[in-house]
């Protein structure tokens, strides 16, 4: 049996992007990042440019939020917590890859880039694979009943490690 930490694990690892919220000074600005998760050891991370606004941002204030999303097949996650920047060579290496050529082209032992890596404090996930005919089926039989839609399984967690 899966647990709800397992699920949501296995929810944001099919999730190839998710926006990523920091502090900008008073306001919040999210920006969509390519997320590289470890479910066995239960990590977030992305790798970022050196100087990115990000960097500064989590600097001057480590919250952070994450969201993830597909639509298509009805999941979604969001993660609250703290972001902590790196820039440990062996870790930026090991993470490098196709993505990483693409957007900072070259040797991983001289790009720019730095880690960040998320620190959950919360998290919370919507499944409901059913997808869209399941859901519009629900729908419709809860406009035609005295009963409210199912909307697939909604689980908020203390804890995702």
């Amino acid at each position: 049996m899966t647990t709800d930490k397992e699920q949501f694990w296995d929810i944001i690892a099919e999730l190839s992007v998710c926006m990523v919220t920091t502090r900008d000074g008073g306001v919040m600005r999210s920006r969509p990042m390519a997320p590289y998760i470890d479910k066995g050891a239960r990590t977030i991370q992305f790798m970022t440019d050196g100087d990115s606004a990000k960097v500064f941002e989590l600097d001057a204030n480590q919250d952070i939020a994450l969201s993830f999303s597909n639509p298509g097949k009805m999941l979604f996650a969001s993660v609250s917590g703290r972001g902590v920047v790196s820039r440990d060579r062996a870790l930026i290496k090991e993470l490098w890859g196709s993505y990483a050529d693409v957007f900072f082209g070259g040797n991983p032992e001289e790009a720019d880039v730095a880690i960040v890596k998320i620190e959950p404090t919360q998290a919370e996930f919507w499944d409901n694979r059913g997808g869209k005919i399941a859901m519009a089926a629900e729908l419709t039989r809860a406009y035609f009943t005295d009963h409210g839609p199912n909307l697939g399984e909604n689980v908020k967690l203390d804890t995702v490690t």
